[in-house]
């Protein structure tokens, strides 16, 4: 649907917004699944905007990733998984992009502890990562 929406000429969705995640549990009204994703997109030629929901279901939430769409879904997609547990298959660096590298669980989860507490044993910052990319591309 994705690729579609993107592709097809009539609708040309071709800006991701955002991507979201969205946790259904003890939720008033019933949903198919426990949880969704959300896609925000917007055709810049056309002036509109769509949000398209894919719910997936609590044991193992899965989705295909939207890198080869757009790219800018790295990131958004990486935030969904560190606050909500679903992956996204093909993505190609899925780990923590909020929470430290050796958080246990995904706190966005309406049945996370909320007053869990982990003891982080390392500094965890993204400097090194980061670094990397800039020698790379020859910035540092």
């Amino acid at each position: 649907m994705l690729t579609w929406l993107k592709n097809e000429p009539a609708w040309d969705f071709n800006f991701l917004m955002d991507v979201g995640g969205i946790d259904y549990l003890k939720y008033p009204d019933p949903q198919p699944e426990r949880f969704a994703v959300a896609y925000h997109l917007y055709s810049l030629a056309r002036n509109h905007r769509v949000r398209l929901k894919v719910y997936v279901g609590a044991d193992d939430p899965s989705v295909p990733s939207a890198m080869h769409l757009w790219p800018t879904a790295d990131w958004m997609e990486r935030e969904v998984w560190d606050q909500f547990g679903v992956t996204f298959s093909g993505h190609t660096n899925l780990k923590r992009i909020l929470n430290h590298m050796e958080f246990v669980g995904h706190p966005l989860r309406k049945d996370y502890p909320i007053t869990k507490r982990q003891e982080l044993s390392i500094n965890d910052t993204l400097m090194d990562e980061m670094t990397a990319k800039l020698k790379a591309k020859g910035m540092a």
